[in-house]
């Protein structure tokens, strides 16, 4: 094997991307017809996939990949939630999370970010306004516009439920101590940070995955990563 593949897949695996502007080096070994190949190797035996964007090429864990994929032990460690904070709240906030990034790239075309910013207590406006939907929406009936299963529908009532506590809360009993432990997974991943003038807003990691991420076939994959949060939560 050519060893500035192994630099390649060293610097990938490092950042989780090559910068052209930032190594031009490692960005032109990557651009090597032969390297590719041999990455090709890489992503079927690690379980990964590569993606270009602009002057960045991102390494991203698929469905397979057992190094990178984290559960509900990881997931808890990394908000910082010890046993005590109820597995349907890491429920809900996942489902917090795919909310809020619809409200950001729900846009057609080529281009799905539709928003630049958002402030925490917008956003938790809407998303109490759309619990509210969820919540009053009935599986019966024909004049429905949406269905929602029960166990969303459950989630959406843990939600409706919390006070709304302190902006700065980090409180797993409140809406923004939920929101706020997101957000600090989030600035984590570097997918979305807030400033200093509490606004919300996606990093350049972000806005270069979606259209990735928003391909059918990864619609579907997600879908079904859906269905199967619905049967665990159902289970809790």
């Amino acid at each position: 094997m050519n060893r500035k593949t192994v630099e390649v897949f060293h610097a990938l695996m490092k950042n989780g991307w090559i910068d052209r502007r930032e190594d031009h080096i490692i960005w032109s070994y990557a651009d090597d017809v032969e390297i590719q190949e041999e990455l090709e190797e890489f992503k079927a035996v690690m379980g990964i996939d590569l993606f270009r964007a602009g002057d960045r090429l991102y390494m991203i864990p698929t469905q397979d990949n057992d190094l990178f994929l984290k559960n509900n032990v990881d997931y808890r460690r990394d908000i910082k939630a010890d046993n005590t904070v109820r597995t349907r709240d890491l429920y809900l906030m996942n489902y917090l999370s795919i909310y809020l990034i619809y409200l950001f790239f729900n846009g057609e075309g080529s281009d799905p970010l539709c928003r630049e910013f958002i402030s925490k207590e917008d956003f938790v406006a809407l998303f109490t306004d759309h619990c509210k939907g969820v919540e009053k929406t009935s599986l019966e009936g024909d004049d429905k516009e949406q269905d929602y299963s029960d166990n969303f529908r459950q989630l959406a009532s843990a939600w409706l439920s919390k006070l709304d506590g302190e902006l700065s809360s980090q409180k797993f009993d409140n809406k923004y101590g939920i929101v706020n432990r997101i957000l600090n997974k989030y600035k984590t991943d570097e997918l979305f940070d807030v400033g200093e003038d509490d606004l919300i807003r996606p990093t350049r990691k972000m806005k270069d995955l979606m259209p990735y991420f928003l391909r059918k076939d990864r619609i579907i994959e997600i879908q079904n990563w859906i269905k199967e949060e619905e049967s665990n939560a159902a289970n809790q």
